[in-house]
């Protein structure tokens, strides 16, 4: 099969959620997970460990194994519809606890990279019915298998995740697949219980815009908010993997209080400091950037999270004086830090 291609497919920043349901139906099927994360780099303690993060190459790579060991036993569109919002952990759990349908599905788009995309999603509410179009992501180049079984995947995962919101009263207006019908499509129809086209222009699934005006099963605005804090969290993990911005970011934050210069960074990542700051500015900062941005998140940290007074976090932070810190802290957040530690 041809090698899928990705702009920073290699870049560890992904939670494993997506791979447990997948592994756990293969494990039914009498395919163990060795043999599901094969050549992966994953193994089966990582499935349980909610600190691992994989790559979207980690990922097409046990979705290949799916595709060579269960030919025929069972379709991307079935085990898809077997997800279950708790498969998604704090994410599913912001999409469960929503005020309306409407708002779990802007959460959800808005934190798309938690749930590790492998296609690219857009709800289109221009004509009568509600569309959610499946396209293949625009730097994610999959073989012909792989991007069958993708949307397929997705077509399932989308229809599962709206029952889990709304109930099992939901339901799909139509469907339509960008690929030609399979060999034996009962299950499509099964599956999604609705009118079905092959061989369409775009992949997409239909439904009644008046679902999206309903309240989640368990809208709850306390849970909501909480949730939402742990994914806005994880997701600043995410967009701190990204590129050598990222993997500076990662150095400067498990190194507290140890701010390498630039050219200590560079002696660090085996580059010359030239090259490094071409590649930060490359990718939209400077090197202060993200210092001060690393400095910033550990401050809001211990701030909110400790009693530690200014004094402390300044030597921790290497500012020359708590009154350093102080006007740096206003300058980032437009706050003093007394004032911030107030907030509720």
């Amino acid at each position: 099969m041809a090698e899928v291609k990705y702009i920073g497919s290699t870049e560890r920043i992904y939670p494993v959620y997506k791979l447990i349901p997948l592994t756990a139906h293969l494990a039914a099927n009498d395919i163990t997970a060795e043999q599901a994360l094969a050549g992966s780099g994953i193994t089966t303690a990582h499935l349980s460990d909610p600190y691992f993060f994989i790559s979207r190459q980690q990922v097409t790579t046990v979705f290949d194994n799916f595709l060579r060991l269960a030919p025929g036993r069972t379709s991307p569109l079935e085990l898809g519809a077997s997800f279950h919002l708790t498969d998604y952990g704090f994410y599913g759990y912001a999409l469960l606890s929503s005020a309306t349908v409407r708002d779990a599905v802007n959460f959800g788009l808005a934190y798309r990279e938690l749930a590790t995309p492998i296609v690219d999603l857009e709800l289109d509410e221009s004509g009568a019915d509600a569309v959610w179009i499946i396209r293949a992501l625009p730097d994610f180049t999959l073989h012909e298998a792989m991007e069958r079984f993708v949307q397929e995947y997705q077509s399932g995962i989308l229809l599962s995740l709206h029952k889990s919101v709304s109930g099992n009263a939901f339901r799909l207006s139509s469907a339509s697949f960008a690929f030609s019908a399979p060999a034996g499509a009962a299950h499509y129809h099964s599956v999604l219980n609705c009118p079905i086209e092959f061989d369409a222009a775009s992949t997409e699934l239909r439904f009644d815009k008046a679902w999206l005006e309903r309240r989640p099963l368990g809208s709850h605005t306390i849970t909501f908010q909480l949730v939402q804090d742990a994914c806005h969290e994880m997701l600043d993990r995410i967009d701190g993997g990204r590129g050598v911005v990222g993997e500076i970011y990662r150095r400067l934050l498990g190194q507290s209080g140890q701010f390498a210069s630039l050219e200590e960074m560079a002696v660090r990542l085996g580059l010359h400091s030239r090259t490094l700051r071409r590649k930060i500015i490359s990718e939209g900062s400077t090197y202060q950037k993200i210092v001060d941005e690393v400095k910033f998140k550990l401050a809001t940290t211990y701030l909110t999270r400790t009693e530690m007074t200014h004094e402390s976090i300044s030597e921790r932070l290497g500012f020359s004086d708590a009154s350093s810190f102080r006007r740096a802290f206003k300058r980032w957040a437009h706050v003093s830090p007394n004032e911030f530690r107030k907030r509720p």
